[in-house]
């Protein structure tokens, strides 16, 4: 099976920059496609969720945002995950709970430190961005009862629908229930708690439209 990954633009640009910076020598281009080739038939031996799946993840997210790193990650996300689609690019730091009710499409980047936790399904369409330190969280904690602690009341938890082409810039948080449509930013900073209209703006805490793109 042929893979294809793109390389984040500022690599491609200090590589055209600074071309013999970056030079491999044959054994490096060969521990690196052998690497490639074989990853599959390892990772495939794991089952999203498992504890063994969670302990490799971790083990990935340690490796370098440049070079092998996000190879393999995408590589492992692609062959573990129910529905995910190809090149995909993630840095290091990136965290998925619950893995077994995400997916995602063609293209998606996701920046250092996103954190999905899907007690319900989350839906990442395609051509999407997501920027570092990046939330999405499907659930919430239970707290109606004063009486009793909120750790023992258990959690409540709604989808999470991010369609094609969104842009989620850095330190956003996502919450239950939310759906992202089409074409849309969410600024920095945000959190959002309702529907984002397709091709919005929304900026804040709560995330508020503030204009439609041009």
């Amino acid at each position: 099976m042929k893979r294809e990954f793109r390389e984040r633009n500022e690599i491609l640009e200090f590589n055209k920059k600074f071309p013999d910076q970056n030079k491999t020598t044959p054994f490096e281009k060969l521990y690196v496609n052998l690497r490639i080739r074989t990853a599959p038939f390892f990772y495939r031996r794991y089952k999203a969720g498992t504890d063994k799946w969670l302990v490799k993840q971790e083990k990935l997210s340690h490796l370098a945002s440049a070079g092998l790193g996000p190879k393999l990650r995408a590589i492992f996300y692609e062959e573990t995950l129910t529905n995910c689609g190809k090149n995909m690019y993630i840095h290091s730091g990136v965290t998925f709970y619950f893995p077994y009710n995400i997916s995602i499409g063609d293209n998606v980047y996701m920046n250092r430190n996103v954190f999905i936790t899907a007690r319900d399904r989350v839906e990442i369409g395609d051509n999407v961005l997501i920027g570092p330190n990046v939330m999405i969280n499907t659930g919430n904690h239970v707290y109606t009862d004063p009486k009793t602690p909120i750790y023992l009341q258990g959690h409540v938890s709604e989808e999470i629908v991010i369609e094609d082409d969104v842009w989620i810039a850095a330190n956003v948080a996502v919450l239950k229930g939310v759906r992202i449509g089409k074409g849309s930013v969410v600024g920095a900073g945000s959190v959002v708690v309702k529907d984002v209209p397709p091709y919005s703006v929304v900026v804040g805490v709560p995330a508020k439209k503030i204009k439609e793109r041009a």
